[in-house]
């Protein structure tokens, strides 16, 4: 079973990289992929950071939907080929300024059982993952909300 997982991380993994393409250009390396819960990682680069030397927001923005999009695909991973996933809505809040590695952690907010079971009833689930975005010390530095759509390509 864990090798099953970690071949499961690394395919998905694979997939981040080739599919989105702004998010490999920032340097975000995705962490964990199971159970409802996903985990990304930004560098500290020259070339992420703003005019004040921290983290800029675009790419904590960033960071944190990779993180969400990690505990997404880690329901739908074995049907990736086989839905269409989108943000419907994201709303962040920086809260201090992210200096140095900032990590974030997406956990959904309902259980992968309830997603699923309405996925498989309707061929489309909403749903809600929180992100917190911590720097490497711990703290806080922002949060973000965001919807996810995911659509079977057979659901009209």
């Amino acid at each position: 079973m864990a090798d099953e997982k970690d071949q499961l991380h690394a395919l998905m993994k694979a997939f981040f990289e080739q599919n989105v393409p702004f998010a490999k250009h920032t340097g975000i390396e995705l962490l964990v992929i199971a159970d409802g819960h996903g985990a990304a990682q930004l560098p500290d680069l020259q070339e992420t950071q703003n005019h004040m030397g921290s983290q800029h927001a675009g790419a904590l923005f960033t960071l944190a939907e990779a993180a969400s999009g990690a505990a997404s695909v880690s329901l739908f991973a074995d049907k990736i080929a086989l839905v269409r996933a989108a943000i419907v809505e994201a709303k962040i809040q920086y809260k201090k300024s992210a200096r140095g590695v900032i990590r974030a952690e997406g956990k959904l907010r309902r259980t992968g059982a309830e997603i699923m079971e309405e996925f498989a009833a309707e061929g489309v689930v909403n749903f809600m993952v929180d992100v917190s975005l911590l720097n490497a010390d711990g703290v806080e530095v922002a949060t973000m909300e965001v919807n996810w759509r995911i659509k079977s390509n057979s659901h009209t």
